[in-house]
């Protein structure tokens, strides 16, 4: 069963057993978690011939569009990937073994570290970011200009109700 059979086939069932509830939400965000993990997974597939990850990819492509000669801490590459600072800690680990970052003392905290892309790391991370968007070219241009404007509309007023319901907290 494809993808569309089964959410529509969940959609349908779900309103066989409860005529009462409006599905529409469920449709959508069924779908929209669907696109996600599709292109989530076959961008994974392909950042496996640059042998990182996809969370290695974000750590890289962290520094990388931060510029020539970036350094972050740990701390704000968790934040830019929305993870948390203990979950990044393989992640650099592994990037700093294979010579896609280096670690430097940072001077302002004696206990803190600067991480810093490599050429190599550069490299890896511009091949990534290639990869990245011809995935998600493939499935866009599936849209029209017009309606890829109204989806990008569309989500980013989700997104601020995203932003406005996280606690200050949470971010």
């Amino acid at each position: 069963m494809g993808v569309e059979n089964l959410i529509n086939e969940t959609i349908h069932t779900w309103t066989e057993q409860r005529p009462d509830l409006d599905f529409t939400s469920m449709s959508l965000s069924l779908k929209l978690n669907s696109i996600v993990r599709a292109v989530s997974d076959e961008i994974s597939r392909q950042l496996e011939d640059t042998g990182i990850n996809l969370g290695e990819f974000d750590v890289l492509a962290t520094l990388r569009r931060h510029g020539r000669g970036a350094q972050l801490t740990p701390k704000e590459i968790a934040a830019s990937t929305f993870v948390t600072p203990s979950g990044l800690t393989s992640r650099l680990a592994r990037l700093e073994k294979m010579g896609l970052i280096s670690r430097h003392a940072d001077p302002s905290d004696g206990r803190g570290a600067l991480i810093k892309i490599t050429q190599a790391g550069k490299r890896v991370a511009d091949r990534g970011i290639e990869i990245v968007l011809a995935t998600e070219d493939r499935y866009m241009n599936e849209l029209s200009t017009q309606m890829k404007k109204g989806l990008d509309q569309s989500m980013t007023r989700l997104i601020r109700t995203l932003d406005v319901q996280q606690k200050p907290s949470d971010r």
